[in-house]
Parts: structure tokens; sequence; C-alpha cells
């Protein structure tokens, strides 16, 4: 994931429970997920892209700079459709296992 999903994330569950709960519930995601970064090539490539969403563009092109990593799972599928990498619903990743 990148910065701004958990940025997302954080700002979903703090609607619902205490700043201090969320936290300990990141603390806890982190555990088990890495965070790819956005560089400035990631940024300059999305706003030079044909992206129609520029988060989408951005979550993209980290993953796309990012060493190992080959495939974006998202329920978002139609909005990666220039993507070079493999992208998967969240039941399509799961079906692989």
């Amino acid at each position: 994931v990148t910065l701004v999903i958990i940025s997302n994330i954080y700002y979903l569950l703090k609607k619902t429970a205490s700043h201090q709960k969320v936290i300990e519930n990141l603390i806890k995601l982190m555990n088990f997920i890495n965070v790819v970064v956005i560089d400035k090539t990631s940024v300059l490539n999305a706003l030079n892209s044909d992206f129609k969403d520029f988060e989408d563009a951005l979550q993209n092109f980290s993953a796309e700079n990012a060493k190992d990593l080959s495939t974006i799972i998202t329920r978002n599928v139609k909005d990666y459709k220039l993507s070079n990498l493999a992208i998967l619903t969240p039941d399509e990743f799961l079906k692989l296992f």
C-alpha cells in the first residue's frame, strides 16, 4: 500500500472509533503490510499519465517503481486499464490461493 491508503484508512475508521483505537488498529495492520514510497518520479509519472483518477495514478506508479511488486489489488479494476501491472479484485486475488 502507499501512505495515501493508510491516510484513507485512518480517515474512514476515525468516523467510527477514537483516535487512540484507530492508531492501535493501524499499528496491528502495519505488522503484515508494506508501505511503498510515493516519490517525485511517481508523482511526475502520475501527473503526466492518462489515468483519469490522480490517486489511482499515484498508487499505480508507486507500485510500478517498487521492487518485487507485480500486482495491484483493487475494487476499481477499470481505473487501472493503463497499468503495466496485473490488476486483480480482492476476490480474484483470494481465488489464487
